[in-house]
């Protein structure tokens, strides 16, 4: 998406004089030409085609965005109503947050797209660029917090149905309060480094003999470009995604086994050692895990080719194949940050009523059966 080159060529003089330049131009950067030519890597991707692509990717975005972003207050006023000393809720609203910024996040960049393409058709636009270049992209962090809390949810489903008695002792509410406090504040701050190899500046294009907005390299990234690109590609890029869906696929295919045998069990002896409101609740929690793993999937195949295939995202004739992946991948984030509310209402009791005391209203008598209560069944504090 951006610069590496930073070669700087000598300023045509005779075209300066003339220049015109886009909104929140002051300092001009002239380049190489055999690096940022109109004809080269980054001015391909104003080709129609991509255009098309682009506008049916955002359109995608917005739609769920309008899905999402309303859903997740709702599902934090929910979880916050139910009670945070409960550390299951706690993870949910959690979770509900960091998807909230993510969906905010993503519909400012990708609002903003949308809006230039059926405008100016310039590439970058004045809150793209200030959100840029005061390094505020480093929120784009909340995906990959989603990302670790969804794990976090599924592992603590797996530990409390595999052995109830022994888990409920040992992981307290306020012991998954402190592990979420270090997943949001080591995720940000690493991603806010992340974010210092992306700026956009205005670059005099010899070919056309105009000033564009164009992804260049700034100096942070330039002294610390080995560890940032490791950052950005092996950890957030490959390792994170590849890691997180591997862990939910593994307890998830534990907890639906063993919720099985807890279910047959409880059939034939009316005994069981996790409650009804247990079960209830650990279903739920499945049902989340599979739209994750749905949603993260693609991602994570995706993301992790591009490791081992470089060329898909940095030659020309692999540009519109990468251009198709990026709008897998967002979309998917986007969907995956959208829906959970529709997991959370169909299985959930106690999230329908309270989800209806909200408003006012009172659920039905079928929301009401004890056998569906969202809850757990002992409160740590």
């Amino acid at each position: 998406m951006y610069d590496n080159d930073s070669t700087h060529g000598e300023p045509d003089i005779s075209a300066m004089q003339n220049l015109s330049l886009p909104n929140g131009c002051s300092d001009v950067i002239f380049v190489d030409d055999e690096h940022h030519s109109s004809g080269g890597h980054h001015d391909a991707a104003g080709t129609e085609a991509e255009i098309v692509l682009r506008k049916i990717k955002d359109v995608v975005l917005v739609l769920t965005f309008l899905i999402g972003a309303p859903a997740n207050v709702i599902n934090m006023a929910v979880f916050y109503k139910q009670g945070l000393k409960d550390r299951v809720n706690l993870c949910l609203f959690a979770l509900s947050f960091a998807d909230e910024i993510h969906l905010i996040m993503g519909m400012i960049h990708h609002g903003e797209q949308l809006y230039l393409q059926l405008t100016t058709k310039d590439k970058f636009g004045p809150i793209d660029t200030f959100l840029t270049n005061h390094n505020l992209m480093g929120l784009m962090g909340f995906n990959f917090i989603s990302y670790i809390l969804s794990a976090i949810i599924a592992c603590e489903r797996c530990l409390c149905v595999l052995n109830p008695l022994k888990f409920q002792t040992l992981l307290r509410t306020r012991t998954m309060a402190l592990i979420i406090t270090v997943v949001y504040a080591l995720v940000l701050s690493l991603y806010f480094i992340v974010a210092f190899k992306h700026r956009i500046g205005c670059v005099y294009d010899h070919a056309s003999g105009k000033v564009v907005k164009r992804g260049v390299v700034g100096e942070f990234y330039k002294n610390n470009q080995e560890f940032i690109d490791q950052l950005d590609s092996s950890v957030f890029g490959a390792g994170l995604p590849g890691v997180v869906i591997i862990v939910v696929i593994t307890t998830t295919k534990l907890t639906t086994t063993r919720l099985r045998q807890i279910v047959t069990w409880r059939a034939e002896t009316s005994s069981s050692a996790l409650s009804a409101r247990e079960v209830a609740l650990t279903k739920m929690l499945v049902g989340n895990s599979i739209l994750f793993m749905a949603c993260l999937s693609p991602v994570a195949v995706i993301r992790i080719s591009w490791l081992f295939l470089p060329a898909m995202i940095s030659t020309q004739e692999n540009l519109n194949i990468f251009l198709t992946c990026l709008w897998i991948i967002e979309t998917f984030t986007f969907i995956n940050a959208s829906l959970n509310i529709f997991v959370y209402y169909a299985m959930g009791s106690r999230y329908r009523e309270t989800f209806w005391a909200l408003f006012g209203r009172k659920s039905s008598q079928k929301d009401d059966q004890p056998s569906q209560t969202f809850t757990t069944t002992s409160e740590t504090k």
